[in-house]
């Protein structure tokens, strides 16, 4: 068995069968919405991510984006409604404090105090958490990722993902093994693939039953365990994979195939 992991996200939607044309509208808008010039690896992500019903649980946003400032816009007119009446008891709301502390100065001076995100996903369950690329790493092929947890301050954003394309595969693979959801599973068996999840306490062996190169799999920053995505040609199977000793049954692995 020889699986190929020199794959991308993008290109395992696409053997999934997802593509939507209307994505190349979507992301030329935003381009011009925000002025700004989005990189070949999301392109190639979102033509077949766009909307797509099988992401519709995921830790990523497939039909809209948006800026921290404009986040940041939205609060300013939400604590002036807040706090209206008694504005001192927001004295010990910090995100209350900045968000006053930029509303006296002009937008156009805020990158002096928070550097602009363009934010592109939240953890789907509690929603305390964004992702998004820096502005400034826009320019660049494959830019990291970073997220900002609620409990932090607004500046605080924190490296998530050392490349879009690292970020893409994590959320796909966990996606893939329905960590939190099933939401794949539902989705795949609805469009006619065969889905079959593998857990074992016993890693290696799991692993070659299936036939994953364990060494294929690469580690995340978050310590989230670690994840691979491939395709074996021969069986014509896309295979998802992840180690996580903090888990009862360390490895995971779901293969899928046309039925």
């Amino acid at each position: 068995m020889s699986i190929n992991y020199n794959i991308t996200a993008g290109q395992v939607l696409s053997m999934l069968g997802y593509d939507n044309p209307e994505s190349r509208k979507f992301l030329d808008g935003i381009e011009k919405e925000y002025n700004i010039k989005l990189s070949a690896v999301l392109r190639d992500f979102y033509e077949p991510a766009y909307g797509c019903p099988l992401l519709s649980t995921a830790d990523i946003w497939t039909d809209r984006f948006c800026t921290l400032y404009e986040v940041i816009e939205e609060q300013i007119e939400e604590f002036e409604e807040e706090y209206k009446d008694n504005p001192e008891e927001g004295v010990d709301d910090e995100y209350y404090k900045f968000s006053q502390f930029l509303a006296k100065i002009p937008r156009e001076e805020w990158q002096g105090h928070v550097t602009n995100y363009l934010e592109i996903g939240s953890d789907y369950g509690a929603g305390v958490a964004s992702y998004g690329i820096c502005i400034n790493d826009l320019d660049k092929e494959d830019p990291p990722v970073y997220y900002l947890n609620e409990d932090n301050e607004m500046t605080d954003w924190r490296l998530l993902c050392n490349t879009l394309s690292e970020y893409f595969m994590l959320v796909l693979c966990y996606t893939l093994l329905c960590k939190q959801y099933n939401t794949a599973r539902e989705a795949l068996n609805k469009d006619g693939w065969d889905y079959n999840i593998y857990k074992s306490d016993e890693t290696e062996k799991a692993a070659g039953r299936v036939g994953i190169d364990l060494s294929a799999l690469k580690p995340q920053v978050l310590s989230w365990g670690k994840t691979t995505c491939g395709y074996d040609k021969e069986r014509k199977m896309i295979v998802a994979a992840c180690v996580d000793d903090n888990c009862e049954l360390p490895f995971m692995a779901a293969a899928i195939s046309k039925k």
